[in-house]
């Protein structure tokens, strides 16, 4: 399910959006949708009821790869197709104390916002309607001095820097990364 849908797209518009144009603008829908998780380093619409296999290489915890930390609950855990009970989930990993056995384990469970945020439902609509509005092949118009820059691949899709900024605040962090500082007098010059 797509960040925005066609509705949102008439109303930004303002105007309806013709059947000629519903399957094009429901491609950009899925495609920008996928563009941003990617930047963000996170599924962001709702996935229900999914199942994701992890590899288990012992000890007590499984980590939960943080592109599937967004709002993540999981309903159940199986090892080699058995059902698996007495695990619990800490939010990012799920702990067995008995020991994850080595090889791959499946859990069932629901990641992402129930509803977009605005923020995000507005930067995938101003990118589907930027899409729009350039001709295919065609990168970006400009008017005065007539200057036209193509596109070097097939496709000219791509995050502007504007919906880029816009991102910043879902972009996923690094994990495990430490500031580092030094005790005693700062040092300039080096």
């Amino acid at each position: 399910m797509p960040l925005a849908t066609p509705d949102d797209i008439a109303a930004r518009l303002g105007r309806p959006v013709t059947p000629d144009e519903t399957p094009r603008i429901s491609a950009f829908l899925e495609d920008v949708t996928g563009l941003i998780e990617d930047y963000c380093g996170r599924e962001l619409h709702r996935r229900q009821d999914e199942s994701l296999t992890l590899h288990a290489e012992g000890g007590c915890l499984l980590s939960i790869p943080g592109r599937y930390l967004t709002f993540p609950t999981v309903s159940a855990v199986q090892v080699d197709g058995q059902a698996l009970t007495g695990w619990t989930f800490n939010g990012r990993q799920l702990v067995y104390a008995d020991g994850w056995p080595t090889g791959p384990v499946t859990l069932t469970g629901s990641w992402g916002y129930q509803t977009p945020p605005a923020s995000l439902r507005a930067v995938a609509c101003s990118e589907v309607i930027r899409w729009m509005a350039l001709s295919p092949g065609i990168e970006s118009e400009r008017v005065g001095e007539v200057e036209v820059s193509f596109a070097a691949s097939s496709s000219g899709q791509s995050l502007s820097a504007t919906s880029t900024a816009a991102l910043k605040p879902y972009r996923r962090r690094g994990v495990g990364v430490m500031t580092l500082q030094r005790k005693g007098p700062r040092v300039f010059g080096y």
